[in-house]
C-alpha cells in the first residue's frame, strides 16, 4: 500500500462497532491509523499530537481512544517510561449481539493484515498470492506485535518519529539511506517460520548476516509472487549458504524506497533548520526586549535617533520606532556596546 494512503474496510464501515462510535472517535482512528508504521502496524502519536491532528481537546482524545479500545477497533500498550503505542486493528469486529435491545461490545480478536502493496507502487508487484510454500511476510509482521517474543512492541528505530530508516511494508525489514536492509526480529525465529528447521535455523541465525537472510527472503517474496518458486525453504537455505544477492528487480524497487527515504530526510533536516532558525530569532529578540526594558525612557529616545541615522533611509522612512525590527536590533547593538555605568 502507498504510504500516501492509509485503508478502512469495507466490512469495518458496515459493523455495528462503527455505528456506535462517535465522529471524535472516527477522526482519533483515521488520526492514529495515518501515524502507523506500514511495516509493523503500530503508531507512537503523543495524545497532544493526535488533539492537534483531528482539532479536539486532550480530554475527548483520551476518551475516544477508550471507546476505541472497547469495541476492539484499537489496541493500546502502555509502559512506564516509553510513549503509548497504538495499532489499528484491520480485521473487521464481530457483530455485537444484541441483548435487551442494547448491542453489547464485544472485542474481537485480531490479526495483522498483509499490506497489498510491500514496495510501494511501480511496475513489478512484490504482493504474495494466497499458496502454499514460502509464508507471506504478514506472518513475519507479527513478531512485531503482541504475537511476537515480547509482550509489548518495542518502539523501534525506524518508527515515524525515527528518519534515518524506511520500513518495507508487510516485513520486518527496515532500509537505511545507505542502502543497507535491517532486521528488526530475531533470526531464528524468522527463518523457522519459513520452514527452516530449527537447528539450520539456529546455525544460519548465528553464522549469516541478518541484511544477507533479508535479501534472500525478499528474492523468495518476489519469486513467489512470480509463480517462480516451487520450494521456498529450499531457496532460502540455498540463498543463504551460497550469499545470493538481490534479484534486479527487487533491488530497483528498494532503491526508488531509498531515495524516497532521502527525500524525506531531506525534508526534516530543512524543518529543523527552520526551527532552529526559528529559536534563534526568538532568542535575539527575547535579549532586546531585555535590554530595552532596562533603558530609561530618555537613552530609548536617543538611541532610537542614533540607530535611524546610521540605518538605509529605505528601511526606517515608513517606520522610525522601536516597532521597526531593524532599529530594535540597531538600539540593542548601541546599548549592549555601551560601557557600563554611560
Amino acid at each position: 500500500m502507498d504510504s500516501l494512503f492509509f485503508r478502512v474496510e469495507h466490512d469495518l464501515l458496515r459493523s455495528e462497532s462503527f455505528k456506535t462510535l462517535g465522529g471524535s472517535a472516527i477522526k482519533v482512528y483515521l488520526v492514529i491509523g495515518l501515524y502507523s508504521d506500514f511495516g509493523t502496524g503500530w503508531a507512537y502519536p503523543s495524545i497532544r499530537t493526535i488533539s492537534k491532528q483531528a482539532g479536539l481537546s486532550r480530554q475527548t482524545v483520551i476518551t475516544a481512544i477508550e471507546d476505541l479500545t472497547k469495541v476492539g477497533l484499537l489496541a493500546a500498550n502502555k509502559s512506564r517510561g516509553r510513549s503509548t503505542a497504538y495499532k489499528v486493528m484491520r480485521d473487521a469486529p464481530e457483530r455485537p449481539s444484541v441483548k435487551n435491545g442494547k448491542a453489547s461490545q464485544i472485542p474481537t480478536k485480531t490479526s495483522l493484515i498483509p499490506l497489498e502493496d510491500p514496495l510501494d507502487t511501480g511496475p513489478i508487484p512484490l504482493r504474495v498470492p494466497p499458496q502454499t510454500g514460502l509464508k507471506s511476510f504478514d506472518t513475519l509482521a507479527q513478531f512485531l506485535g503482541p504475537a511476537g517474543p515480547a509482550s509489548r512492541p518495542k518502539q523501534e528505530q525506524g518508527t515515524r518519529e525515527d528518519t534515518n530508516t524506511i520500513p518495507i511494508p508487510g516485513t520486518p525489514f527496515r532500509l537505511g539511506a545507505d542502502g543497507r536492509l535491517q532486521v528488526a526480529v530475531d533470526l531464528q525465529e524468522l527463518l523457522t517460520d519459513q520452514g527452516i528447521p530449527r537447528h539450520l535455523a539456529e546455525k544460519l541465525a548465528a553464522q549469516k548476516d541478518p541484511e544477507a537472510v533479508a535479501k534472500v527472503l525478499l528474492n523468495a517474496l518476489y519469486l513467489q509472487s512470480q509463480g517462480k518458486l516451487q520450494n521456498g525453504p529450499g531457496y532460502i537455505r540455498a540463498g543463504i549458504e551460497d550469499g545470493y544477492e538481490l534479484l534486479p528487480q527487487v533491488a530497483n524497487r528498494l532503491e526508488s524506497r531509498r531515495r524516497e527515504l532521502e527525500a524525506r530526510m531531506r525534508v526534516v533536516e530543512s524543518k529543523k533548520e527552520q526551527s532552529r532558525a526559528e529559536e534563534a530569532r526568538e532568542a535575539e529578540e527575547a535579549a532586546i526586549a531585555l535590554v530595552i526594558a532596562q533603558l530609561h525612557p530618555d537613552e530609548i529616545e536617543e538611541l532610537v535617533r542614533l540607530a535611524v541615522a546610521s540605518l538605509p533611509a529605505p528601511i526606517v522612512r515608513r517606520n522610525s520606532t522601536l516597532t521597526n525590527p531593524f532599529i530594535r536590533a540597531k538600539v540593542y547593538e548601541l546599548a549592549a556596546g555601551e560601557p557600563a555605568g554611560e
